[in-house]
């Protein structure tokens, strides 16, 4: 004898509420569907609702919406609640859930969230996960934001050229930088962003310093890449250090240490991409040298600083340049002994003076991966 499958009738509210308390009404739906609904100290309100022949659940949860109320179905009753950290079923109503972060950090997602749900989250610094704890309602809209927010940023790839040129080869390769000489290399400059000298955008720019290059009139110092996230900061330094004998201390017991002086190119690049694919770059290059020594024989530092932004298409090439240095140096030199005899010692000396003039044009190519 086969059994027959017994199926529950779902149970159907329908009632009209007109600007009733809240705890009423929920008592008339427990007395309609015979159930009993437990409600605590932090649920108050009025409601003005019709229903007609929904399910018990769908009924409560339209009562319950305006106010931000939550509800949970328990061992044989329901238990309703502000839901909030300190109403009394808090911790019956709530459930606690991991939730592991893909890209953004735990104190990241929380800055993100809204007061109201940033309250549920707990975070751990340094950790890529978060953990909530909430009625299922709240668990569920926070998830729906995580998922929303928590993707994976794009990269953009800096490929970047560092290139000394005299200052003079500088002006042939174009122009200088800005006006309209076209040089003896016939380069065509394009649209110009101003800093310090200038961006440009060449297509027979690197194919014009590599002839340089080979011609012994150009030398690149530096070629290194960098993987930047999305609208996140990146740093090149391509740097030498130089050393000083400082003396201090009294001249009967003088002291003499050796310090170290860094001097070069540092660039600091901060890419974001937009919609279309394009890029924008926030760049601020460095370049800076020992020009020589001044008071007490202590280290003289030149330095040229700019700043800008400027967009560009993906895998086009900026080029900075304007960075130019005059560097004077001075070299002395003796015949020992001799250089240091009164009146006729400094025909044995000799003091030559020399000025470097170099110019630093950086190119920088952007590149989505």
């Amino acid at each position: 004898m086969l059994e027959e499958e017994i199926v529950e009738e779902p149970i159907l509210i329908s009632n009209v509420f007109y600007d009733t308390d809240i705890r009423e009404a929920l008592a008339d739906i427990a007395s309609q569907a015979m159930i009993t609904i437990l409600v605590d100290d932090s649920v108050s309100g009025f409601v003005s609702l019709e229903i007609t022949d929904v399910p018990l659940e769908k009924a409560l949860e339209m009562v319950l919406a305006p106010g931000g109320f939550v509800y949970k179905k328990m061992d044989g009753y329901y238990l309703v609640s502000s839901g909030s950290l300190d109403s009394p079923a808090f911790k019956n109503i709530t459930r606690t859930v991991r939730v592991d972060l893909t890209d953004l950090t735990a104190q990241e997602l929380i800055s993100i969230l809204p007061e109201y749900y940033a309250q549920y989250v707990k975070a751990i610094e340094g950790k890529s996960f978060v953990t909530i704890t909430a009625p299922d309602e709240i668990i569920e809209k926070i998830k729906e934001i995580i998922e929303i927010t928590d993707t994976p940023r794009k990269q953009v790839m800096l490929d970047t050229v560092v290139t000394e040129i005299s200052g003079e080869e500088a002006e042939n390769i174009g122009i200088e930088w800005g006006g309209a000489n076209t040089g003896s290399y016939g380069l065509q400059f394009g649209e110009l962003a101003s800093i310090g000298g200038i961006f440009e955008r060449l297509e027979r720019i690197t194919a014009t310093l590599n002839l340089l290059k080979k011609e012994g009139k150009a030398r690149i110092r530096s070629n290194p890449r960098l993987v930047v996230l999305d609208g996140e900061k990146g740093e090149i330094r391509v740097l030498r250090d130089e050393y000083f004998a400082i003396t201090t201390g009294s001249a009967a017991f003088p002291t003499t240490s050796l310090e170290t002086i860094s001097a070069g190119v540092i660039m600091t690049v901060s890419p974001r991409i937009h919609p279309d694919g394009s890029i924008t770059l926030v760049i601020s290059p460095e370049v800076s040298n020992v020009v020589g020594a001044g008071i007490q024989d202590l280290p003289v530092i030149s330095r040229r600083i700019a700043s800008t932004t400027v967009r560009v298409k993906d895998g086009e090439t900026i080029v900075i340049g304007g960075l130019r240095q005059l560097i004077e140096v001075t070299t002395k030199t003796k015949v020992p002994i001799l250089g240091d005899i009164p009146l006729i010692g400094g025909l044995f000396r000799n003091k030559k003076q020399t000025v470097d003039d170099k110019d630093i044009v950086i190119l920088i190519t952007p590149k989505i991966i």
